[in-house]
This record gives structure tokens, sequence and C-alpha cells, in this order.
């Protein structure tokens, strides 16, 4: 991806997840915040992290747990699974991927849903120029308030 295609991503991705946190509406944006994002990228925009090897966002308040990163080349396509670890809950993780992933050209596949699972609090499989992603969220509460998600890339 280039560098261009970088900010232009994280622009969008930005104005997604503020719209989605409670931001202003589309008609609402003022003029000169309008005006300033047609001329200049905010800092705060360049500085969010995408996964490793993955062209998708982390959600803010999350790291990147770099041991947990695999990564393999096949004949048929790349293979990546890296895990993250926050304090958000799992419900506004949910949705923030499912706001921010089919801006990023990942249409929902089937198994997308909320139950996915004992141990999984919720999981999204989307796919995009044959690969699949799922996502697999994971909340534990027990000592302290815990998110796991695990993003994971498969050719079809």
């Amino acid at each position: 991806m280039s560098h261009g295609s970088q900010i232009l991503l994280k622009i969008v991705l930005a104005l997604s997840a503020f719209f989605l946190m409670g931001g202003w509406t589309p008609n609402q944006v003022p003029t000169q915040v309008q005006t300033q994002a047609q001329n200049q990228v905010p800092t705060q925009i360049l500085q969010t992290p995408l996964l490793s090897d993955l062209d998708i966002p982390l959600m803010q308040g999350f790291q990147e747990e770099e041991d947990s990163r695999v990564v393999f080349d096949t004949p048929d396509g790349r293979i990546i699974v890296v895990r993250a670890v926050g304090q958000k809950d799992g419900q506004e993780v949910f949705d923030y991927y499912q706001l921010v992933l089919p801006s990023l050209a990942w249409g929902a596949a089937e198994g997308q849903g909320k139950s996915c699972g004992e141990a999984l609090s919720f999981c999204m499989v989307a796919r995009r120029d044959g690969e699949i992603l799922r996502i697999e969220i994971t909340e534990i509460k027990q000592p302290q308030q815990k998110t796991f998600i695990y993003f994971s890339v498969n050719p079809e």
C-alpha cells in the first residue's frame, strides 16, 4: 500500500470512528474542520496504528501483542494471525470493526454474528480479494476487564 493510500485510509478510519463514537453527524461538521481535512492531515490521524502485516487499523486503546504474530506466505496466499489486548467493551470493539471493515473493501461473509461459541463474546468474518478475515473478540472480566481481539487472514 502506498504512503498516500495509507494516509487516506487513516483519514477515513478516523472520521468513521469519530462519528461512530458520537461525534458530529456528517451534516454538522463545521466548515473549518472540513477545510482543514481537505488541506492537511491532522497529526492525530497520522498516528493511528495499523496492525503489522495487515492494512487493518488497531482500535484505539488496544496494543498488538508482538509475540502473537504468525505470518506465512503460501502458494494459495498469505496466512496471518495476530492478537491485540485492551480494556474496551467487546460490543464497542465489534461495532467499531463492523463500521471500519466495509470502508476497507472487506465484505461480510457467513459466520458473522454475536454468538460464536462459548469462549467468544463476538466474532465476524469478512472476504476481500480471495482472502477471509476472521475477527474473534473475547472478554475476560476477572480479575480485571481485558478484551482480546484475534485477527486471522487466510486464503479462500
